[in-house]
C-alpha cells in the first residue's frame, strides 16, 4: 500500500535523487470546433498485454462479509469485471521450518470453508484468521473462475529477520538482516509458494519487495537499497525457488511506489534474474512532499533498457482526499489507466483492493453503512479495459488530430481479429470524434459507455457504423468513458 512520507528523517543520495525527478506537468485543454481525428493502425504494434487484475481486499474484512461469494464474483467473474490476476500477499506471520523449509500457509485443523461465528474460528488470533482468510480468496477464486495468473508479494519478512526486530516497518531504515538471513527469507518466500503449490494453486510470479524505498511509514515494509535487493534475488531467491522445483515461478521487482521512483531504483540493480518489472502508480515523491496523494495524472516512460521484459503496473489507488465513487473519482484511474499502459507501455495494470468494508476511494467495490455494496465508477472504469481487453491483446498505434482532450487507445487479438479502442473525455464539453482504421476493415462498432449518470456499469450505448469511406463519426459525451469494439473482417 501507497505512504505518508514526510521528511522527518535524513534524507539519503537515493531520497535525493527521488526528490529530483520529474513529475511532468498539466497544460491547459484548448477546445478545438473541428472533431477529432484518430487512426488506428492495424500493423503498428506495441506492447503485449498480459491483463487486469486486483488484490482481494483487507483480508478479514472480505473473508468475515456475508456477500464474499459475490464480490469474488463481481471482480473475477464472467458478469463482472473479469480479471485474470489476483495479487496476494507473502504474509510476515507464517510458522516456518527453517530445518525442512516448510512454511504452514493456514491454522491447523481449521478448514478454510469454517463458518465465521463458529468457536473455531473465533478462536483464532488475528494472524491466522488473515492467513486463513487469504487462502479462501485465493483457492474460491481459483476453483471458480479458473484466474490464470496469481502473484504475491512481500511487504516485510518475518520480524525476527529484520534488522530491527521489534519494529514491523521500515523507518530508520529497517529491513532484512542481509549478513544472517538472506538465505532463510529466500527459503521462506519459496517455501510460501511450494505451500500453495501443495493446496493446489500456482503461484505465478513472487516479489520479495512491496515499495522498498519507503522508510517513513507505520505499516509492515522492508526496506531494501537497489544493489542489495537484486543481488538478494540473484544469489539467494531464484536458487530457493530453484531447488523447491518452482522454477517456473517468476521474479517480480522492485515495486516501488511511483513509476519515477521505479524508474531510478531499477535502473540501478541486478535486474539479470527478475522476469517483471514493476512499479506502483501513486505520485512521484516531489508530489507528496507539497501534499499530494493518489495517482500519478503524469508518469514518465522509463529510462533504461527494458530488455523486452515485461513491465506491470502491480498497484494504485485513489490513495488521498474525500471519497468519490462518481465520475470524477472514475476519471482520475481512467487517466492513470492510459497513460500508464498507452505512454509508459505497460503490459498489466492491478489495482490495489478488490473491495472494503467501508467507503473509500482505495477499493472498487465498497460497503455502505447499510451493509449493502456500493460500487464505484473506478469500477465501471476497470471494466472497460479488463473485460474488453484480454491476454495477449496488443496495444496497436493510434495517431490523433486535434485530440481535444481526448485520451485514445487501442488493442487487438492478432488470433481472431478483435479489437477494442479506449476514450476517455475528462472535458466539460462532448467532443465530435472521427475514426478511420489503416490496414483493416472494422464492421460495425458495439460502443459501452460510462458517464456521470449512465445506469449499469459499462452498458451498450449502441453501434456505429461506418461512411461509405470507411469513416465511424461519433460523439464522446463529456466526462465519460467509452469503449469500443469490433472485429476486423
Amino acid at each position: 500500500m501507497t505512504r505518508n512520507l514526510f521528511f522527518s528523517k535524513p534524507i539519503s543520495w537515493f531520497g535525493l535523487m527521488l526528490f529530483l525527478w520529474p513529475t511532468g506537468c498539466k497544460k491547459d485543454v484548448k477546445w478545438a470546433n473541428v472533431p477529432t481525428k484518430a487512426v488506428v493502425e492495424w500493423d503498428q504494434e506495441h506492447q503485449k498485454i498480459d491483463g487486469f487484475g486486483a488484490r482481494g481486499g483487507r483480508v478479514i474484512p472480505f473473508f468475515e462479509s456475508p456477500k464474499r461469494d459475490s464480490i469474488l464474483a463481481y471482480l473475477w467473474g464472467n458478469s463482472g469485471l473479469k480479471l485474470n490476476i489476483l495479487r496476494g500477499k507473502v504474509l510476515h506471520t507464517y510458522p516456518f521450518n527453517e530445518q525442512n523449509r516448510v512454511v504452514t500457509i493456514k491454522p491447523v485443523g481449521v478448514d478454510i470453508d469454517v463458518a465465521v461465528s463458529s468457536p473455531a474460528y473465533q478462536a483464532l488470533s488475528a494472524d491466522a484468521r488473515e492467513e486463513l482468510g487469504q487462502l479462501w480468496i485465493l483457492k474460491k477464486a481459483k476453483e471458480r473462475f479458473q484466474v490464470p495468473i496469481i502473484i504475491a508479494s512481500a511487504w516485510t519478512p518475518p520480524l525476527y529477520m529484520k534488522t530491527n526486530p521489534n519494529s514491523i516497518s521500515a523507518k530508520k531504515f529497517n529491513g532484512l538482516n542481509l549478513n544472517t538471513y538472506s538465505t532463510l527469507f529466500a527459503r521462506y518466500l519459496a517455501g510460501f509458494a511450494k505451500a500453495y503449490q501443495n493446496e493446489g494453486i500456482a503461484i505465478n510470479a513472487i516479489s520479495p519487495s512491496n515499495e522498498p524505498e519507503n522508510v517513513f511509514s507505520d505499516w509492515d515494509a522492508s526496506y531494501w537499497a537497489p544493489n542489495k535487493l537484486g543481488e538478494f534475488i540473484t544469489k539467494n531467491l531464484r536458487p530457493a525457488l530453484n531447488e523447491e522445483g518452482l522454477q517456473s515461478t517468476k521474479i517480480i521487482g522492485s515495486e516501488n511506489a511511483a513509476w519515477g521512483t521505479a524508474n531510478i531504483f531499477l535502473s540501478s540493480m541486478d535486474r539479470s534474474n527478475i522476469d517483471i518489472l514493476a512499479g506502483h502508480g501513486y505520485v512521484e515523491v516531489a508530489d507528496l512532499i507539497f501534499g499530494k496523494r493518489g495517482y500519478n495524472p503524469s508518469p514518465l516512460k522509463w529510462t533504461f533498457d527494458t530488455g523486452g521484459k515485461p513491465m506491470w503496473v502491480t498497484e494504485a489507488s485513489d490513495d488521498g482526499g474525500h471519497y468519490d465513487a462518481g465520475i470524477e473519482g472514475g476519471l482520475k484511474l481512467a487517466v492513470n489507466m492510459h497513460k500508464l499502459i498507452a505512454e509508459c507501455d505497460a503490459s498489466a495494470y492491478i489495482f490495489w483492493l478488490g473491495m472494503l468494508a467501508s467507503q473509500n476511494n482505495e477499493a472498487l467495490i465498497c460497503t455502505r453503512s447499510d451493509g449493502s455494496l456500493e460500487f464505484t465508477k473506478a469500477y465501471d472504469v476497470m471494466g472497460h479495459y479488463s473485460r474488453f481487453i484480454k491476454a495477449d491483446y496488443k496495444r496497436i498505434n493510434v495517431a490523433v488530430q486535434n485530440a481535444n482532450g481526448l485520451l485514445i487507445s487501442a488493442y487487438k487479438d492478432p488470433q481472431t481479429g478483435k479489437f477494442a479502442m479506449v476514450v476517455t473525455n475528462t472535458g466539460s464539453k462532448s467532443v465530435p470524434l472521427d475514426i478511420n482504421l489503416s490496414g483493416f476493415v472494422g464492421g460495425q462498432l458495439s460502443n459501452y459507455q460510462t458517464t456521470a449518470t449512465s445506469a449499469g456499469h459499462w452498458g451498450l450505448k449502441g453501434t456505429v457504423t461506418p461512411t461509405a469511406s470507411g469513416v465511424y463519426s461519433l460523439t464522446i459525451p463529456a466526462k465519460s468513458v467509452s469503449t469500443l469494439e469490433g472485429t476486423k473482417q
